[in-house]
């Protein structure tokens, strides 16, 4: 072989190196972007989302399994993830990684000046519109490096690039802290993965993550929370998940008021499950509120006087409700009491509801112990048909695609139904002949019996 053949193989050699590289690179690059995004489904009982990528870090909460997350990158073992307002890791192990997911993820804001809305997940699909920076959209989905949102009624594309979700209605940032009332002693947490919070509600940042027996001191209280301090660290945990002990809790008087108890309630001699309990109310006691210490009220029974937990109390009931009819309406009442109430995702409390949260606090307010998710929701009670809808009936609607169940609600009566709309940003009553709602309507439930 001559000199100038073989360097002419040897050229020819170096091109095929060099192509087969690039090759391997692109390739490289390209499995690395589709493996940091779409969204991840926790598969273990409980999984903690972290601070950095590493165990030893700070653990921001612990998400349970079926917990679907944004992911927006990978590293070493671990997803970057996004959850309800939180940045944070958690360990690939126990996750289970999808390009495409369906879930109410937030709120999505605009961040680029226009940005084009698409009917598909990529720049080779149609327009559908536009959109200019502010405007915010539902968050139902994602596909790859897009989110799949609710545009004038439908399901549309745009690029994660220029959205930036948030876990609430209208943006993220949290309200002002209202003034605390006295109260100080000893809380015991009483349930598993609870959160202390920043400030008194779903939408202040989580500090830490406690399991029951997790012992705080109460330095104070703000509705339904109290003001706490653990380990020299200052926060807010909801008053449900801490059981006050040896406190001094302030008592507000009120006038005397009937009330009647929706289900076997303890009597107890202080407001929190901390006290002895007097005696077993039955469901259906009639007793006499004069006075209210967080969310307990003071009460009198045959000359007995004690607290009774609200979600245990009819207030203004004076005698027990007979009949489908009039436990629907009072189910109705129950949850008119709440209209206006703000919008929060993940909210099952006044402090702020979603929409099965707000179906599952009123009917716990009622007696009657019903799943927490709209999905959860479609299986309780017994099915009805929409031509037999009496008030207190749950009504399940599909997502904004149609796809699957994704919303749930309170009928009132006249076609009409109460709910907690992410949309409207609060607990709003709205009508069954509305074009959005009359084309999604999935279902029915009846648990009233």
């Amino acid at each position: 072989m001559s000199r100038a053949e073989r360097g002419r193989t040897l050229l020819r050699l170096a091109v095929i190196l060099a192509v087969t590289l690039c090759l391997t690179v692109v390739l490289g690059a390209a499995q690395a972007r589709a493996d940091s995004e779409g969204a991840a489904t926790v598969t273990a009982s409980a999984l903690n989302l972290r601070g950095e990528p590493n165990t030893s870090s700070s653990i921001l909460s612990c998400l349970p399994r079926g917990t679907v997350v944004l992911v927006t990158g990978d590293t070493d073992g671990w997803y970057k993830v996004w959850y309800r307002g939180e940045n944070g890791y958690m360990s690939k192990q126990y996750l289970s990684f999808s390009t495409e997911a369906n879930a109410d993820f937030g709120t999505g804001t605009v961040t680029g000046s226009v940005v084009n809305v698409r009917s598909g997940p990529s720049t080779s699909y149609g327009t559908v519109g536009q959109v200019s920076r502010g405007t915010t959209l539902p968050v139902v989905g994602v596909s790859g490096g897009w989110y799949k949102v609710t545009y004038n009624s439908a399901t549309a594309y745009i690029s994660s690039s220029y959205v930036s979700v948030s876990s609430g209605s209208g943006g993220s940032s949290a309200p002002q802290a209202q003034p605390q009332s006295q109260a100080q002693g000893t809380g015991v947490i009483t349930g598993n993965y609870v959160r202390m919070r920043s400030g008194p509600s779903t939408s202040y940042s989580i500090l830490g993550t406690y399991n029951s027996g997790t012992k705080m001191t109460i330095t104070g209280a703000s509705g339904d929370w109290y003001a706490v301090n653990y380990n020299g660290q200052s926060g807010y945990v909801y008053k449900q998940y801490l059981s006050q002990s040896g406190a001094t809790a302030s008592v507000t008087e009120m006038s005397a008021t009937p009330a009647l108890t929706t289900a076997g309630v303890n009597l107890r001699e202080g407001p929190s499950t901390a006290y002895t309990s007097k005696r077993v109310l039955m469901a259906g006691t009639s007793v006499t509120v004069n006075g209210k210490s967080g969310q307990w009220y003071r009460v009198d029974y045959s000359g007995i006087s004690g607290y009774i937990h609200g979600d245990y109390l009819s207030v203004g009931t004076a005698s027990q409700p007979s009949g489908n009819s009039s436990a629907g309406e009072r189910i109705v009442a129950k949850a008119k009491q709440y209209l206006g109430v703000r919008y929060v995702y993940g909210g099952t409390s006044p402090s702020g509801f979603d929409c099965s949260g707000f179906v599952y606090y009123v009917y716990k307010q009622c007696g009657y112990s019903i799943t927490r998710t709209a999905t959860a929701q479609n299986s309780v009670g017994t099915k009805v048909a929409r031509a037999d809808l009496q008030p207190g009936d749950i009504i399940i609607f599909y997502n904004g695609a149609k796809t699957c169940i994704g919303h749930s609600g309170i009928y009132i009566g006249n076609n009409q139904f109460i709910h907690a709309s992410s949309g409207g940003g609060k607990v709003m009553i709205s009508g069954l002949s509305e074009t959005y709602y009359n084309t999604r309507f999935y279902s029915a439930r009846r648990v009233v019996k």
